[in-house]
């Protein structure tokens, strides 16, 4: 999405933690694994307040990691953080009962390396989850629903099913982002697509462009324009030196 952020971040060490966006979704994840890997064991999903609870304290232990907000935003932050708790706890539930029973998890956040020839670098990725029937399932937890072409476009979903096909030799028969909304009332969406080769090898391609972007120190910023850049959701905004002076100023 910007490769000015990635260099500031990864090169320069200029580390800013996550907005609480993110910072709810890990919440969310930790009860989904918590409830997969015990249902992986016992057959059963996990009670509803086991699950509940395994997500609220994933976003408590994940906001002592700091949490970022912009500077118009940091009035409202422990009413932001305290709120964080009603919907990952909301979002949770929705899982339990909405998706989980449909699930026969198989691997779950399984790191997986691929070694790719013609790369320099290994590429490596966690899997959320995957069902006994080869079903590849995205946790996502977004602000409202997404638009149908989204997962269409995700270069996410073609690296995690490169990733699958290394550890069984398969690409998914299905892949599904399972999107639940922050919203008053929570929401949740499923998307599916499919990936094969094919879709890897451009991938490839893409990839080896940004190392070689990277090995000259090209680090171009995100396009104009784009939801990534801006003092909400990015915390080098503010000290950007592609964003003009005029628009770091505060209103008052």
């Amino acid at each position: 999405m910007c490769p000015e952020r990635v260099r500031r971040r990864y090169i320069e060490d200029e580390i800013i933690p996550p907005g609480i966006a993110a910072r709810i979704g890990t919440g969310v994840h930790k009860g989904v694994e918590v409830n997969s890997r015990a249902k992986k064991e016992t057959g059963q999903d996990e009670p509803l307040d086991v699950v509940m609870d395994a997500a609220r304290d994933g976003y408590v232990s994940a906001l002592k990691g700091g949490v970022f907000f912009a500077p118009n935003e940091k009035s409202t932050a422990k009413k932001q953080m305290a709120e964080g708790v009603d919907k990952v706890v909301g979002m949770a539930k929705l899982y339990l009962i909405g998706l989980a029973p449909s699930i026969d998890p198989d691997m779950i956040e399984e790191r997986i390396i691929i070694p790719v020839p013609g790369i320099s670098v290994p590429l490596s990725g966690a899997i959320d989850l995957t069902d006994k029937n080869s079903w590849m399932i995205d946790i996502k937890t977004a602000g409202k629903k997404w638009p149908e072409s989204k997962a269409e476009g995700s270069i996410q979903a073609t690296m995690y099913a490169a990733l699958y096909h290394t550890k069984t030799g398969n690409y998914p028969s299905k892949i599904s982002f399972e999107i639940f909304t922050s919203t008053k009332t929570p929401v949740h969406q499923s998307i599916e697509t499919k990936r094969n080769e094919k879709d890897f090898e451009v991938l490839k391609l893409r990839i080896q462009q940004i190392i070689n972007s990277m090995n000259a120190g090209i680090f171009p910023p995100a396009e104009p324009g784009h939801w990534s850049c801006s003092p909400k959701w990015c915390g080098y905004w503010w000290t950007c030196q592609y964003i003009p002076e005029h628009k770091k100023i505060l209103p008052k």
